[in-house]
């Protein structure tokens, strides 16, 4: 995986972002249809890698009303 030290802030924010869109995709998915494992490890990556772009993220859905999705920490990348 690359090393986030060599992407630009708007690399880190879009690859965040998708991540982050994803587990709100899943999230809103029935129980039996999501895909809980590669759920978790988005949340992990997230976490690991991009915690300032998530910050930001979850802080721009409150302010827009939204209700973010669940990212509390659950997995790591290599469990």
């Amino acid at each position: 995986m690359t090393d986030t030290k060599d992407m630009t802030e708007r690399e880190s924010y879009v690859i965040a972002r998708a991540l982050y869109e994803f587990i709100r995709l899943e999230q809103l998915k029935a129980i039996n249809e999501r895909r809980k494992s590669d759920e978790q490890h988005a949340i992990a990556i997230l976490h690991e890698r991009y915690d300032n772009e998530l910050a930001i993220l979850m802080q721009s859905d409150q302010a827009a009303g939204r209700e973010p999705p669940d990212c509390g920490r659950t997995a790591s990348i290599g469990g």
